[in-house]
């Protein structure tokens, strides 16, 4: 089974969807792009979110950091400017879903970070049937095939 790592990619995504939410509004002021209500009547809502978000996600790369892992830290912070950038430069006024996905993602990462990748999983009857019968094949109730 392949390794993926969930905190790294909710990091990223924190820090990017957070970083465009907050900037979004300068932007769009400069390029008269179109707003959202609340990024045109209540702004400091869509800052303090994204800015919640974003600290979060520096939080998480900072404790990767100090446990040794610098290039992925490293890589949280660019990736997650990068997505910044692209989500706002490119997509505009797609990026007004940053409202939903900076605090989705900032909660996802506090929830792995805190509880472990395991708290997000989705378990099936399916796959719980599937670790009934390995634990029964452990312990040699039943033969495996």
């Amino acid at each position: 089974m392949a390794y993926v790592d969930i905190p790294f990619y909710l990091a990223v995504a924190a820090i990017g969807f957070g970083l465009s939410l907050m900037t979004y509004r300068q932007f769009a002021r400069h390029y008269e792009w179109p707003m959202g209500t609340w990024q045109a009547d209540h702004p400091s809502l869509p800052i303090l979110i994204g800015l919640v978000s974003l600290l979060i996600g520096v939080l998480f790369a900072t404790a990767r950091w100090s446990d040794g892992g610098v290039y992925a830290a490293s890589a949280i912070g660019a990736f997650g400017l990068a997505l910044a950038i692209l989500w706002t430069g490119f997509l505009r006024v797609a990026s007004q879903i940053s409202l939903i996905l900076a605090p989705v993602a900032a909660v996802m990462l506090f929830v792995a970070w805190n509880f472990g990748t395991s708290a997000l999983e989705y378990h099936t009857v399916r796959s719980e049937i599937r670790e009934l019968r390995q634990l029964l094949i452990d312990q040699n109730v039943i033969k495996r095939n």
